[in-house]
């Protein structure tokens, strides 16, 4: 039988999911015995916090998979998404096949920030976000389309199951940190792709230099990551460091 440490490709993946799967723990711990208001809020602010990592570690897990062994790329598949309100299914489509390859000519990126309108940020948030199923379905093939449409009908029975126990506990703790964390990344996204020259890859996106980088897996290294988009989120600043010079000021935040 495999071992932990060989199941994970890279042990730096053992910070975020433990975190991660906590958030979903902590998230459960209401619907399986009363608490007080007080810790309810508490446990609310702390799962989400915990769980914010997980729409940023699922980009990674659809362009690389965090684990060597199928079984368990399905199973952290489904912390994911219990933690995070989306699909890897959806990642691998929506964002892998569609912005990755289309980003620079706008037209084929279902991640176009001007899609829905030239500034409108908002706009593209939740609209971006809203037809992202229906994007993936279109972005989708034969071979992939049955673990999309799996993927998607057993988050629809996980959320049905979860309203019919307590409806008011489904939508604190799960409906609306989906909605946010979803909201999150089309937030982001427009911004790590905003006024830039996208004439090739070093100029076609944006790279942050900022704390959350510590926090969320450096995200903000983004040039660097749709230069060498398999590139694990440990080694993005080195990478950053060795193609600084190709990287247009403009494109440094």
């Amino acid at each position: 039988m495999s071992t932990g440490a060989s199941v994970l490709r890279e042990r730096a993946d053992r910070v975020p999911i433990a975190a991660i799967t906590a958030g979903v723990a902590l998230a459960a711990i209401p619907f399986l015995t009363p608490l007080p208001l007080p810790m309810l809020v508490a446990v609310w602010i702390t799962s989400l916090a915990l769980r914010s990592i997980a729409p940023v570690h699922q980009h990674c897990h659809s362009h690389h998979a965090i684990f060597q062994a199928s079984w368990a790329n399905a199973l952290y598949d489904a912390v994911l998404m219990l933690a995070a309100g989306n699909t890897t299914s959806i990642w691998e489509h929506q964002h892998v096949r569609g912005h990755h390859q289309n980003y620079l000519e706008r037209d084929g990126d279902p991640a176009n920030n001007d899609r829905f309108g030239k500034h409108r940020r908002f706009t593209f948030t939740v609209l971006g976000d809203a037809m992202s199923t229906i994007d993936s379905f279109r972005l989708s093939t034969p071979r992939t389309r049955p673990r999309l449409t799996r993927q998607l009908l057993g988050q629809l029975a996980i959320l049905v199951g979860l309203l019919v126990v307590d409806p008011v506990l489904a939508i604190t703790f799960v409906v609306v940190p989906w909605v946010l964390l979803r909201w999150f990344i089309f937030w982001f996204s427009y911004a790590q792709h905003h006024d830039v020259p996208m004439e090739d890859v070093y100029s076609g996106s944006v790279t942050h230099f900022h704390w959350t980088n510590r926090f969320y897996l450096n995200v903000g290294h983004h040039t660097a990551h749709h230069e060498k988009p398999t590139l694990h989120w440990s080694k993005l600043p080195a990478r950053t460091s060795f193609i600084l010079e190709r990287i247009p000021a403009r494109c440094l935040r």
